[in-house]
């Protein structure tokens, strides 16, 4: 079952476990889906890149876009990289109102009062909940949970580029994003900033957030995808080299984005790796009992 311990799934098994004396184990969600990319093409190790919206992380912590080394000879998983975290402003509510993620993003380095409470015709409590979330932001930021997720960045920036305001679905403003993305080229040229272990994305969401209306949010959408692709796969490729592994895969549900893929592809594959994705199992969860 999954590492979770408050999932349902997870109490399940413990219960079953216990009644039927039977061994339970316990797996790190992004661990899960990267195994079931090693098992559908029957790699021994690999360095996988996995992102997605949510997994419930080794240090408790909400885990989602992250570089992990997997070896089939431990069956154990190594982190080796991530993006930054985040702040996750109201917890569950962060993932259904994407202002709220965009807003915890942009205050690190910017003052957002003016551009919150103009969208606050996007929050179902109107300007009362932009007040709430800015007083979170001045007064309770450390006490915030923080997410490492890919999809919530993806989601801060169909936000700002006002693509999409309230997730109905699952992946909804990601996947709209996608869409206007597909229209658009690399604008920005940002290079990736990394420091250390971790792919910095305020500094990308900040520039998108500046360059609206002087650019298309085609490019813009687009220039994001490439940002956090190249980054991705710049630290894989660098784990990748650093532990002497040949393969580098994508899994996760985020790695259902067609351009995120593409350009992986590209830059890993030029660094005469191979690169790996799902082509039989869902990259989502849908593959994780595999894995």
């Amino acid at each position: 079952c999954d590492l979770h311990p408050k999932f349902t799934t997870t109490r399940l098994a413990k219960g079953l476990a216990e009644q039927n004396a039977w061994q339970l184990i316990q797996v790190q969600h992004h661990y899960a889906h990267v195994a079931a990319l090693m098992a559908e093409h029957n790699v021994e190790e690999i360095v996988g890149i996995c992102c997605d919206g949510y997994g419930y992380g080794e240090d408790g912590e909400a885990w989602g876009g992250e570089i992990i080394l997997c070896s089939r000879e431990s069956a154990e998983f190594e982190r080796l990289a991530h993006l930054e975290k985040q702040p996750l402003i109201g917890g569950d509510l962060a993932t259904k109102y994407p202002l709220r993620m965009a807003a915890g993003i942009l205050h690190k380095r910017m003052d957002v009062e003016n551009w919150l409470l103009e969208n606050a015709v996007h929050f179902p409590h109107g300007e009362k909940e932009a007040q709430i979330i800015l007083s979170q932001l001045d007064k309770n930021k450390d006490a915030l949970t923080q997410t490492t997720s890919c999809g919530r960045v993806l989601d801060a920036v169909a936000a700002v580029l006002d693509v999409c305001y309230e997730r109905t679905y699952e992946g909804e403003p990601a996947m709209k994003l996608e869409a206007v993305a597909t229209k658009g080229k690399d604008a920005l040229k940002a290079e990736p900033i990394i420091e250390g272990n971790i792919l910095k994305t305020t500094e990308m969401l900040v520039e998108i957030f500046e360059n609206k209306g002087r650019k298309s949010a085609e490019d813009l959408a687009y220039s994001a995808h490439v940002y956090l692709a190249k980054g991705l796969a710049q630290l894989a490729i660098e784990k990748a080299r650093e532990n002497g592994v040949k393969n580098v895969g994508f899994s996760g549900g985020t790695a259902c984005n067609e351009i995120l893929t593409k350009i992986m592809r590209e830059a890993v594959e030029t660094a005469g790796l191979r690169f790996l994705v799902h082509k039989a199992v869902p990259p989502g969860d849908g593959g994780l009992s595999f894995g």
